[in-house]
């Protein structure tokens, strides 16, 4: 598996509320946040269906599009935001290279692909930032996040949308901060670069 530095990313509290300053939304209101590129693959229309469940049940959330074509020029995509009239809910930022700036100033980041996942670094880096995942059962997303987050079928917005309900619900309660904690502890335990250099010096000497 691949190796994450944890020194840069890293538990920044601080963040959360710059990020949500920078947006000019409450602190309150939970902040959601998908980092992927414009893809079939990464199908960003199941999220949007779920937001759009959520946003039916009168649940305040903002949420973070992040990643390359993921922009206000996107006429498919803001075509599927405005049907579902979530403009008012999301934010478009296109390609984002401080991504520790982000990942540590959600509150949770959701990977709801559909197929064509491998190891995919965007649930480890913001684990290892302190935020929980929720993510679909493709490639190795289930494997990475563990008990630390929640894991739903592909394609299906209204388990999804039951997930993020959930997470949004635990924000700021008693065990909150601990699933944060467990979160960035599983990344360090078993996806840090020292363990990655490990297991690569293992399988060399072997051989």
């Amino acid at each position: 598996p691949n190796g994450y530095d944890l020194k840069v990313l890293r538990i920044d509290k601080t963040q959360k509320k710059n990020l949500k300053k920078k947006f000019k939304i409450s602190n309150k209101i939970p902040l959601i946040g998908k980092v992927a590129r414009y893809d079939p693959q990464k199908n960003h229309f199941n999220l949007l269906k779920a937001l759009s469940i959520i946003k039916s049940k009168n649940i305040n959330f903002f949420c973070v599009l992040v990643g390359s074509n993921i922009n206000y020029n996107n006429i498919e995509l803001i075509s599927e935001i405005q049907k579902l009239k979530l403009l008012n809910n999301i934010k478009l930022l296109g390609q984002e290279n401080k991504i520790s700036t982000i990942m540590s100033g959600l509150d949770l980041h959701v990977l709801s692909s559909s197929y064509g996942e491998g190891f995919p670094n965007v649930v480890a880096e913001s684990m290892a930032c302190g935020t929980p995942n929720i993510v679909t059962d493709i490639g190795d997303s289930k494997l990475i996040v563990g008990k630390t987050g929640w894991v739903v079928p592909p394609k299906n917005p209204a388990k999804l949308s039951k997930a993020i309900e959930n997470g949004i619900n635990e924000i700021n309660k008693l065990n909150w901060n601990k699933r944060c904690k467990n979160a960035r502890s599983r990344i360090k335990k078993y996806y840090s670069i020292s363990k990655m250099l490990s297991l690569y010096n293992k399988v060399w000497f072997n051989v």
